[in-house]
């Protein structure tokens, strides 16, 4: 998305190592789809060593995440956010995974009105229309809408692996990355297949 303008609702860039991304250690994702990736990194995750928390839920870690952008704790709206956080990470399950993997949770419609803008320069673009939180959302939507136009949607991606779901940015060259990382994820699912593979009857045996 362009450079917000003069006159855009004040919210402010977070960190490159915010919260959302920062407790992954993951590759994060360019421009905008920074923030997109940095809030789907908030949700809470199982993983084998130990549930990791939802930053949106308790209100400190809300305060935290919602401070790096320049937006007060207090602000209402954060269980709208929380809304519009699980419905992209549906989405991108159904996407990438199939609607088996989340079964009955299928993606829900999320609504946001934006402002259209004629710029000096001629050029046309939406920008958030609102404040504080609602800004915020209306800015991960722009984000998404942009990176479509764009055809780098598909780089933003859940890590395969159930137990993990981190959002990733896949930076392969044929867009075929799966896994946000492959030595942890990725060795575990690989494991798992060739520990099966030699359980099978008949898998073992001498083929002379």
């Amino acid at each position: 998305m362009e450079k917000r303008g003069q006159g855009d609702p004040d919210i402010g860039a977070a960190p490159v190592g915010s919260d959302g991304n920062d407790r992954f250690g993951v590759a994060v994702a360019p421009g905008e789809l920074r923030i997109v990736q940095d809030l789907l990194n908030t949700a809470s995750i199982g993983r084998a060593g130990g549930d990791v928390p939802d930053l949106l839920d308790a209100p400190d870690s809300a305060a935290r995440w919602l401070g790096a952008y320049g937006i007060t704790g207090d602000s209402p709206g954060v269980s709208d956010l929380r809304t519009l956080r699980d419905a992209i990470r549906r989405s991108l399950v159904e996407r990438d995974h199939g609607p088996d993997r989340d079964a009955g949770a299928r993606p829900a419609a999320v609504e946001s009105v934006a402002r259209v803008r004629l710029e000096a320069d001629g050029t046309v673009r939406f920008v958030p229309g609102s404040v504080g939180i609602p800004a915020l959302g209306q800015r991960v939507l722009l984000a998404i809408y942009d990176a479509q136009l764009a055809g780098t949607w598909r780089r933003l991606k859940l890590c395969r692996n159930p137990l993990c779901a981190v959002a990733f940015w896949d930076s392969s060259r044929n867009t075929s990355g799966v896994w946000h990382d492959v030595r942890t994820c990725g060795n575990v699912a690989n494991l798992r297949k060739s520990r099966a593979r030699r359980g099978r009857p008949g898998q073992n045996l001498p083929t002379s």
